[in-house]
């Protein structure tokens, strides 16, 4: 990609690359039913498991990232993160899980996911580290939701999973 612009790229496509990739060395990412839906997304949309791709700095060098989410069975929603470095497509950040959120605060990419607790979650940020150039897990918290009745069960949904919040505030402990 010379133009360096992450927008230009198409989500689908670097999904499909992707797939080709991991194929070439034995990883599938998904199983069977969700590689063919991959495979028919542009004949039948409806059912493409690809969101919408949302595009935020995360690396805080000024430039966003693409940020695609793939639904697949049992509503396990892969969420890949990549940047353009010197033109060329790389993926920093291959994570997965039954996510309630996917949120950006900070340059921070959060998943949030219910628990066998009634009125918890877990929250899981992903953060750059610059050293490695890569997204890792800067901190997994058990946190407890405002009220237990309202803790979400995980649902398969046809709207993007990623959304753009502001930075949460911090629970305060006695």
């Amino acid at each position: 990609m010379p133009s360096g612009d992450v927008r230009k790229l198409s989500a689908l496509d670097v999904v499909r690359a992707q797939n080709a990739e991991d194929a070439r060395h034995d990883a599938p990412a998904f199983d069977e039913k969700t590689e063919n839906k991959i495979a028919r997304c542009d004949a039948d949309p409806g059912s493409c498991p690809v969101h919408a791709p949302e595009y935020h700095d995360l690396t805080g060098d000024g430039k966003e990232e693409l940020i695609v989410g793939v639904e697949g069975e049992e509503h396990i929603l892969a969420v890949w993160v990549y940047m353009l470095r010197d033109g060329v497509v790389n993926r920093i950040l291959d994570t997965a899980g039954t996510p309630t959120a996917v949120e950006v605060a900070n340059g921070d990419l959060i998943m949030r996911e219910p628990t066998d607790s009634p009125g918890y979650e877990i929250r899981t940020v992903h953060s750059w580290d610059a050293r490695y150039k890569i997204m890792v897990v800067r901190t997994t918290e058990f946190d407890r939701r405002t009220s237990p009745s309202a803790a979400p069960k995980p649902e398969r949904t046809r709207s993007p999973q990623v959304e753009r919040t502001r930075s949460p505030k911090p629970e305060r402990t006695r």
